[in-house]
Parts: structure tokens; sequence; C-alpha cells
């Protein structure tokens, strides 16, 4: 569907920017310190047996899957939803007469309310819908908070690649 409407997106700018790299990284070390002391630790397992009965073929599909579905796909979906639409749709129903660089408290509360409702984390989603708000409005730049949101999503599939932590997917 994102491919298939790709010429809809045309007020993203795909530049790199080093507040929203910094950003990035902040809401993954953020994240994580918002996590519950004690891991779930059921849906944990949960994740590894369901990996451990694929052949080691479907398990690396899936992996991969999961991991471009997080760093790639998701990013582009979620601040296009909330950050592109939800931020200028608070303010009236012409969403696309309404700059991206356009700042308002009550776009960004509510979009980020919206986005930690979204996530298992109320408190760490929220703070993260913040987070990349902020870093939308300090440019205008839909593609700073893709990235940001991005380089989040990369650094916990590390995480969890690393750490075997599949409750935080």
């Amino acid at each position: 569907v994102l491919w298939a409407c790709r010429h809809r997106y045309r007020e993203i700018r795909w530049t790199a920017s080093g507040t929203a790299i910094v950003t990035g990284v902040a809401v993954f070390v953020l994240w994580l310190a918002l996590e519950p002391p004690l891991p779930d630790l059921q849906r944990r397992a949960e994740i590894a047996e369901g990996l451990a009965g694929l052949s080691p073929l479907g398990a690396a599909v899936w992996l991969i899957a999961r991991v471009l579905g997080a760093v790639v796909l998701v990013p582009i979906a979620e601040e296009l939803a909330f950050r592109g639409y939800v931020c200028r749709r608070v303010l009236g129903p012409d969403v696309a007469a309404i700059s991206l660089a356009r700042f308002s408290w009550r776009g960004l509360l509510v979009s980020s309310l919206l986005f930690g409702l979204l996530h298992q984390q109320l408190l760490a989603g929220t703070l993260a819908g913040l987070a990349y708000g902020l870093v939308l409005y300090r440019r205008g730049q839909l593609g700073d908070a893709i990235l940001a949101h991005a380089i989040t999503n990369a650094l916990l599939a590390g995480w969890v690649l690393s750490t075997g932590s599949w409750e935080l997917w």
C-alpha cells in the first residue's frame, strides 16, 4: 500500500539530520529504561518457541521480514499517520494545506498520545511520539521523524536479536 501510494509523499524530504539520529538513539535508551523491571517471560518464551519450531530458512525469513518491517515500513507508515496526518488534522480539515512546519501543542500532544496508545508501553510510546514530533517541527521535515523512528526501531531490533528479549516485539 505504501508503495502504491508513493506519489502522495512528495512532502517527505529524505535527508538526514544529526538531531534525528541523536533523537532515534535517545528514544531507544528511553524505551529500554521504561521497560518493566520484570520482562514478560511468557511472551518471550512464546516467540522463542515459535522461532525454534520453524526451519532454519523459515526462521531467517521471519526475522528478516520482522526487522525490515520494524525498521523500514513501520516508521514510514506511523510517521505518515501520526506526524504527517494527525498533527495537522487537529488544526483543520484540509491537511494538505497545513505546513508540516506549523507547530501546534495540540497537534503534538494528541498525535503523541494516540501514538502511545498504539504501543504496548503507553508512557514510552507517548514520549517517543513527543520526541519524533519535536524532530519534525525542528526543520519541518517528515523525513527527520521517519529517520529517528527507524533508528530507534533498528536499535531495538538489534537489542532483541542480541539479547533474546522477544517481548519487546
